[in-house]
């Protein structure tokens, strides 16, 4: 992305190598059989093509390190493109990133409904979109429901794309896509804008292929939005450049937690001062916590304000009817979820260990589950492939999608306090400067021919 600066790169290019816009839409056609992209924004080629301009004869000077970059958009965040139906309003993280000078190439499939349409609704399904498929082994799942921002960044369709999260919808497709997806902390991004589902939960992410592309995007899109009182409360103004944390390999001073050897053993040789074993203090009683009573707390908003007077019979918030979000009944479920999310979860680990950082696979779900309760950035950053040894397993919400197969990637997640996200980027571009795994690491079962994947690796080295 620094090409940019200069001056001296042009929109849907990389290394100097130009990708005329035609290009960059043959990329998506190439990609069609994942279904990633729903819609290509007729409006991209003459905003790229103004930012060239721009750079090109200095007239405005440029905007930021992303002037000129495409992304792409997942379908539940308004923007006023001429893509279908215009909202009343954009989402403020959009008007940010276009006031940035980036690009908006187009919208991104989702899980329906946010995956809360029901509780065996196959990842990366829409009526509209059809089944997004993941990158890394034929007829697998993408996870999601940010599916299609992952499958798309993973596959070079764009730079970089924008999803949103509930539970897991950053973190799983990033994992199963080999790409990095960073959840900020809830009120340094905005959610207006945004098809809600929890005012607890919801929360805009990044999935990109570096841990710095993600940091460059987190430095225009974080800030305050007068549609979003939870922004109002950042503790720092201006938003700091949090590529400034994304440099070299050295961690001497930072506290980690972590249970996964390989892990330990490369962030220990970084200098980092690494507690082994570092237990969540109630991770027992979070397991036993009954699975109605986090749906319920997940579904009540939801279920009241979308629909409330349709048919919701098959819908999954018919858990939550007869739930009155002001009664003690909810407010008890919601305290216990507070609870894991805070002392009897990773925020009680870190506080008993006296950690910086928490590091936890990517595939263990409580660590899912107690990162999407808790108020903190969590990031998302390759760890490895499958052996081929593997024995293939099914997605249990689709049986006829893969899971696990060889040669598919998994990931670690990296776990912080609240609003401390540079040593949390510090720590996760440190592990994947070392690791190199997806620099090292297989292709996606189908690259499209004019995203040139080694130009892509080379630019990411810079």
């Amino acid at each position: 992305m620094k090409m940019t600066q200069s001056g001296r790169r042009d929109s849907f290019c990389l290394e100097n190598r130009p990708i005329q816009h035609t290009d960059a839409m043959s990329r998506i056609e190439e990609a069609s059989e994942f279904n990633a992209v729903l819609q290509v924004n007729p409006e991209a080629l003459n905003a790229a093509q103004r930012s060239d301009e721009e750079r090109l004869l200095r007239t405005i000077g440029t905007k930021s390190p992303l002037h000129g970059i495409p992304i792409l958009v997942k379908d539940n965040i308004a923007t006023k493109d001429k893509v279908g139906s215009k909202p009343a309003l954009e989402s403020s993280v959009i008007s940010k990133l276009r006031a940035a000078g980036v690009v908006i190439l187009g919208k991104t499939n989702l899980s329906e409904w946010a995956n809360f349409r029901g509780l065996n609704i196959s990842n990366g399904w829409s009526p509209r979109g059809g089944q997004t498929l993941g990158t890394y082994y034929p007829n697998s799942t993408p996870a999601g429901s940010s599916s299609s921002s992952a499958v798309a960044t993973a596959l070079g369709l764009s730079t970089a794309a924008i999803g949103t999260e509930t539970w897991c919808s950053i973190l799983g497709p990033a994992e199963l896509n080999n790409v990095v997806g960073f959840k900020p902390i809830r009120g340094l991004i905005s959610t207006d804008g945004i098809i809600p589902i929890s005012s607890r939960q919801d929360v805009i992410g990044i999935l990109t292929r570096t841990v710095k592309d993600a940091a460059y995007l987190l430095s225009q899109m974080a800030g305050r939005s007068e549609r979003d009182e939870r922004t109002w409360h950042i503790p720092f103004n201006p938003i700091p450049d949090f590529t400034t944390f994304c440099k070299g390999t050295d961690l001497s001073g930072v506290t980690i937690g972590a249970s996964f050897e390989s892990a330990l053993q490369t962030l220990s040789s970084a200098g980092a001062i690494v507690v082994e074993n570092a237990d969540f203090p109630q991770a027992d009683e979070f397991k036993k916590l009954n699975e109605h009573v986090k749906g319920v707390v997940r579904s009540s908003e939801f279920k009241r304000d979308i629909y409330p007077d349709r048919d919701i019979g098959k819908f999954l918030w018919t858990q939550a009817e007869g739930v009155d979000i002001d009664g003690d009944k909810y407010k008890e479920m919601v305290k216990q979820e507070q609870f894991f999310g805070d002392e009897g979860g990773i925020l009680g680990a870190m506080k008993k260990y006296h950690l910086d950082v928490l590091v936890v696979p990517a595939d263990q779900d409580i660590g899912n589950d107690l990162a999407a309760n808790m108020d903190s950035p969590v990031i998302s950053v390759p760890l490895g492939f499958w052996p081929e040894d593997t024995s293939v397993q099914l997605d249990k919400k689709k049986p006829n999608l893969v899971k696990v197969a060889p040669g598919m990637p998994y990931s670690l997640i990296f776990i912080t306090k609240a609003f401390p996200d540079g040593v949390l980027l510090q720590v996760a571009h440190a592990f994947e400067q070392l690791t190199a795994v997806r620099e090292n690491g297989p292709l996606p079962i189908k690259v499209p021919e004019t995203e040139m994947m080694g130009i892509q690796r080379k630019a990411e080295r810079m």
